[in-house]
């Protein structure tokens, strides 16, 4: 009877681990503002806003580390892009599109890919890429959004924008509350 129940709660224990914890918890809007780094840029005016990481780890068993970055000009215009860093292991894996709602996204870059240390189970491979995402687009999705990022090897990686993150990443670069 013991052992039963014991590996029922050791069950639902695992099930309630898997996948991306879409809960987040108020107090990260402010953990986010105070993580967020800002760095001017004296001769330019403008400034840069790089937002705190957001780590998970998918069932294909990349690590996602992900955040927001925006430039703000000196006359107030602010362009937003995603960083997305992805490891894993294996073999090349080569990102080469995101979507967003099933829609490809215009601006999907690639910065670097590279390859690290390689052991029995093979070489662990790093790919950091860039997607551009409009001011619309960020105070249209405040509820939080889920990006799509797909491999040539067939392979898709969810990554989700919780909303604390979203509000406090814009009350750092804007100054507001959300």
């Amino acid at each position: 009877m013991y052992r039963i129940i014991f590996l029922i709660a050791v069950s639902l224990a695992l099930i309630s681990c898997r996948g991306n914890d879409k809960v987040v918890s108020g107090w990260e809007i402010n953990d986010v503002y105070h993580s967020t780094i800002i760095t001017p840029n004296p001769t330019t005016g403008e400034k840069v806003y790089q937002g705190p990481p957001i780590n998970t780890m998918d069932a294909a068993n990349t690590y996602e580390m992900y955040s927001l970055r925006s430039t703000k000009s000196k006359e107030g215009a602010v362009s937003y892009e995603l960083l997305v860093q992805l490891t894993y292991y294996s073999k090349w894996r080569y990102y080469d599109a995101a979507s967003v709602r099933n829609k490809p996204t215009s601006s999907f870059k690639v910065v670097s890919r590279e390859a690290g240390l390689c052991e029995q189970a093979g070489c662990m491979f790093k790919e950091l890429l860039a997607i551009q995402l409009s001011d619309a687009f960020i105070k249209e999705n405040m509820s939080g959004f889920e990006l799509s990022i797909s491999s040539k090897s067939g392979l898709t990686s969810v990554l989700f924008v919780p909303s604390q993150y979203l509000k406090g990443y814009l009350k750092a670069v804007e100054g507001k509350n959300y």
